[in-house]
């Protein structure tokens, strides 16, 4: 789609824009750079037992962890990838028996933290929570990262697929995704979307719909999905496939209707929503979190994360609290991420090469 000129909406934020925020290890600087999970009273008990039992042969001592894990989030403190980290830091720690330092390393749509784990030891000792941008969509959005997308990390761990969900003001005469289609292709260009900034999740899956669906809008990009949704609701734009959590309030308070998701299948969740691939068949457009660490983490090293991960994921609170922030919990082998990495790579390397978009 044409992209109409917000230089005030699309400007990145300080936060966006830093370099490495200054930090210190084991304690909350006044940026919020770090802050240290500590073992809980649980895992203390658990570890004073455990000092009472014989002692083993080295060998048969577990080699990992030892000392705090460093979890590096490239994104601004209180974001969706942030609180993330944190919720399952709480229960990564005592399954670990170790500290978990969740550091802020934001800038360049989570490539500034992403470089900084590439040039980490892969040891363990430092992972990384990942959105698309990392290894699907970045290394074709910008023209130096200091990173090979491909070599440069180590799969850990699916964490979670985030829906999006298409909305439209109550203007557009259109109350399922068939109708739309057909009204947009009728009107060339008449409508205008939203987008949380050029090669954002919310931009890349309307650049799919529309190639998918043969139709054509003009892109408005904002730096929020909250300023979005004001001029949505004021009807300045018409249209949105962007974060369920953020829509979903507008559509109940009747500001905006809903079309469809973009799950590959109607979320068992919220099976009265649509999916769009109903209408339109091999439709996804959902994000996704992962964890990854530097490239050459040891087999062992990857399958006790993995392990413990996968075990945090299917916690009852875990599940319900994803559920709530409109994400669906993953999990998986590192090799099943593996292909989901590739797989998506190839995807919207596609899609933004044939849309043209570029990141300035």
């Amino acid at each position: 789609g044409r992209c109409k000129s917000n230089p005030s909406r699309s400007r990145p934020t300080s936060a966006e824009s830093s370099a490495t925020l200054p930090t210190t290890i084991g304690a909350k600087t006044s940026q919020g750079g770090d802050h240290i999970v500590p073992p809980n009273r649980r895992s203390l008990l658990a570890a004073a037992a455990l000092a009472a039992l014989p002692v083993l042969p080295a060998a048969a001592q577990p080699a990992y962890p030892t000392r705090p894990i460093r979890f590096v989030v490239p994104f601004a403190p209180a974001g969706g990838s942030d609180i993330v980290a944190r919720l399952l830091a709480e229960e990564l720690v005592p399954r670990l028996g170790q500290p978990l330092i969740i550091e802020n390393r934001p800038g360049q749509a989570g490539s500034l933290g992403a470089t900084f784990v590439a040039q980490q030891p892969p040891d363990g000792y430092t992972i990384l929570i990942c959105t698309p941008g990392v290894q699907m969509t970045n290394p074709f959005l910008y023209a130096n990262l200091r990173y090979d997308a491909e070599r440069d990390f180590t799969p850990i761990v699916h964490l979670a697929h985030l829906p999006n969900v298409l909305v439209v003001h109550p203007s557009v005469p259109a109350r399922s995704v068939a109708e739309f289609i057909t009204y947009v292709r009728a009107n060339p260009d008449r409508l205008s979307f939203s987008s949380t900034g050029p090669g954002s999740s919310s931009h890349l899956a309307m650049e799919l719909f529309m190639n998918m669906s043969g139709t054509r809008m003009t892109h408005v990009p904002y730096r929020s999905s909250g300023q979005a949704l004001l001029d949505l609701a004021a009807g300045r734009v018409e249209v949105a496939l962007d974060s369920f959590t953020a829509m979903i309030p507008a559509v109940r308070a009747g500001q905006l209707h809903l079309l469809g998701i973009s799950t590959a299948q109607r979320l068992d969740e919220n099976p009265d929503i649509p999916a769009i691939a109903e209408t339109l068949p091999g439709f996804e457009g959902t994000t996704l979190l992962y964890i990854a660490g530097p490239g050459g983490m040891p087999a062992p090293i990857v399958e006790r994360l993995n392990a413990v991960f996968n075990e945090v994921l299917r916690l009852p609170r875990i599940r319900d609290r994803f559920r709530d922030l409109g994400m669906v919990a993953s999990g998986g082998t590192p090799a099943e991420l593996a292909q989901v990495v590739a797989d998506g790579r190839s995807k919207w390397r596609r899609i933004i090469e044939t849309a043209g978009v570029k990141v300035e």
